[in-house]
């Protein structure tokens, strides 16, 4: 049944930008202010030529995290109705092989310390979210990644947040764990089409093959993830290179992290420091698209993006004063206005384009033991063959918790600390 929380009247902020192009044209990209304040969360994702995006209100103490939503096409905004969720934090919508529509989130039950955290799941069919199922049945989720096809969970058996226990499992969409693999001391995943990176406990990051369990290190001064199609991608901050599957390229300016976007045969950059910018990456030129932000602190941002249509739509959380933005960025030089109230953009000329060769590389790796944790996981993974049937149960339609319901100041806390798990990944 369709969510019947209201979308509420938010104050917005927008910020007056330049869009650079190879072509000299105006044109106009809109950057809003979706929160002000508090803790968020948000994910994103195409559908045909729209991009839907959830986020959560900012959390006030007493009263519960509220989801919300727009359907964004052609600069426009008109409310999207998530399910109703009770007592959740890290929301993430994938679009299945299939088509449906899937918003997955983590419910917390029980009273801390003896915190459960589940991974519970929706889908969109026919103008309707499902009632939720669980992925999980016990234990905590300490992070989870999706695309759509399979999910890749960061697994805790026993309550606590010690991560000596870790492991690693491979579902399908319904729950199923088709692999497992035990990796102590994980604190976060990020994957897409079987390649992840893991964030550990000592701050380092590696590469996993999730076909196999084999694990490979990263260079300690390198920011990793796998970009929407399954590629491994690094960015050194002091060099500014940024390394996307056998290919590389330097980005002109002084930004301490960046993000790939997949288009066409190349990548919408989103890059972040001083200032967020966004650059087009296409045969083998770099193309600076627009600054998205006035300059100031935008050092520790946690930062996603899809392409749909002509039109980029980049989110981005500045996990230093924990607000969201989204960008529009209108590829095909048109205008954009947005139809959120308080919504500003303007027109600007259009500088020359800067524009940088990429050239093959092979992957860098250290040849440090910054994993030495984790060692003895590059051989002793084990895979769990699944028994035939599912193993999901459906939750209680009436939404009430199958454990007592943490109270919201435990539920604070945990989203406090996802969100501070999410921000020193990137340092």
């Amino acid at each position: 049944m369709k969510g019947t929380i209201p979308i509420q009247t938010i104050p917005i902020m927008a910020i007056v930008l330049v869009m650079a192009s190879h072509v000299a044209v105006a044109g106009t990209v809109a950057t809003i202010n979706l929160t002000n304040t508090g803790l968020n969360d948000y994910t994103l994702t195409p559908i045909n030529n729209t991009t839907i995006l959830f986020y959560y209100a900012p959390a006030v103490f007493g009263i519960a995290l509220s989801l919300k939503g727009y359907y964004i096409g052609n600069c426009q905004f008109t409310p999207a109705y998530p399910p109703q969720t009770i007592n959740t934090v890290e929301p993430e919508l994938v679009r299945m092989p299939n088509g449906t529509l899937a918003l997955m989130w983590l419910s917390v039950y029980g009273k801390y310390p003896n915190v459960t955290i589940v991974l519970q799941e929706s889908r969109l069919v026919n103008g309707h979210w499902g009632s939720p199922i669980n992925i999980t049945h016990s234990g905590i989720v300490l992070s989870y990644s999706s695309d759509g096809e399979y999910i890749y969970i960061d697994y805790q058996a026993k309550p606590g947040l010690d991560y000596q226990s870790t492991r690693i499992l491979v579902t399908t969409m319904s729950g199923v764990v088709l692999k497992t693999y035990n990796v102590p001391e994980v604190v976060s995943i990020s994957a897409y089409d079987m390649n992840g990176v893991l964030l550990l406990t000592n701050g380092s990051m590696a590469f996993i093959n999730l076909r196999n369990g084999a694990i490979e290190p990263i260079s300690q001064n390198l920011v990793a993830g796998v970009t929407r199609n399954g590629e491994y991608y690094t960015y050194n901050p002091q060099s500014h290179i940024l390394t996307v599957g056998g290919t590389h390229i330097t980005i002109p300016g002084n930004y301490s992290g960046a993000y790939p976007i997949p288009f066409n045969n190349g990548y919408i950059i989103v890059a972040w420091g001083i200032v967020v910018s966004a650059f087009r990456w296409v045969n083998n030129a770099l193309t600076p698209l627009a600054n998205l932000t006035n300059p100031g602190n935008w050092a520790y941002l946690e930062a996603d993006g899809v392409v749909t249509g002509n039109t980029a739509v980049i989110a981005f959380l500045n996990t230093y004063n924990m607000r969201l933005y989204v960008s529009i960025i209108p590829l095909n030089e048109a205008s954009c206005t947005p139809s959120l109230k308080g919504a500003v953009t303007a027109t600007a000329p259009v500088t020359a384009a800067v524009t940088t060769v990429t050239t093959t590389v092979t992957r860098i790796v250290s040849s440090a033991t910054v994993v030495t944790k984790t060692t003895t996981v590059y051989v002793n993974t084990t895979i769990t063959v699944p028994a035939p049937g599912t193993a999901t149960v459906r939750a209680s339609g009436s939404g009430v918790p199958l454990i007592s319901v943490v109270v919201v100041v435990v539920i604070v806390a945990v989203v406090v600390f996802l969100v501070a798990r999410r921000r020193y990944a990137w340092l």
